[in-house]
């Protein structure tokens, strides 16, 4: 019985974990916005951007083009901020985005049929609702936890009088 309660406590946690991400990409406004990590980026012979690819939370990959009025806000690993658009710091934005490569650094590309229309670091999404549900979850594994503590006390007790017993038993067949 305890065992079906704490697959059961298991299985809620998982759904509650799955539910509670919020998705990747979003559409407002004929826009679309995919947060990930970046996978690829392709540059032309003089080498500026001509295209970048994102691996979001589910494993997809998109690729995206780019325009000379794509716009980027990156930060370097120092917290530095770097803001330029395609058009004055083409080259410039390949070192930022293989740096951001590296390190695995998330972004969030916000575009439109496939050409980006901004890169800018990660934003938050709705944090205070996923917060929500990894309180949630942690409140149910605590609480298995405290059931499955309560359910071993309780055998121990019985064991506990059964070993007492057998041992008065023994005792009693020694003496006699």
């Amino acid at each position: 019985m305890i065992t079906r309660a704490i697959a059961l406590l298991a299985l809620t946690a998982i759904a509650l974990s799955l539910f509670a991400g919020s998705g990747t990409a979003s559409a407002q406004g004929g826009s679309q916005k995919t947060s990930g990590t970046v996978v690829g980026v392709a540059t032309d012979e003089n080498g500026a951007l001509t295209r970048l690819a994102i691996a979001d939370s589910g494993g997809n990959i998109i690729e995206f083009s780019v325009e000379p009025s794509t716009e980027y806000g990156l930060e370097t690993q120092a917290g530095d901020r770097w803001v330029s658009t395609q058009a004055s710091g083409s080259v410039e934005v390949v070192s930022r985005l293989r740096d951001h490569q590296d390190r695995f650094a998330p972004v969030t590309v916000t575009s439109e049929n496939g050409v980006a229309l901004s890169v800018v670091e990660r934003e938050s999404g709705k944090l205070e609702t996923n917060l929500g549900f990894l309180f949630a979850v942690f409140a149910i594994t605590w609480a298995g936890f405290f059931a499955y503590i309560f359910f071993l006390s309780r055998k121990q007790r019985v064991l506990q009088r059964e070993v007492a017993l057998l041992r008065a038993s023994i005792d009693s067949t020694n003496d006699d």
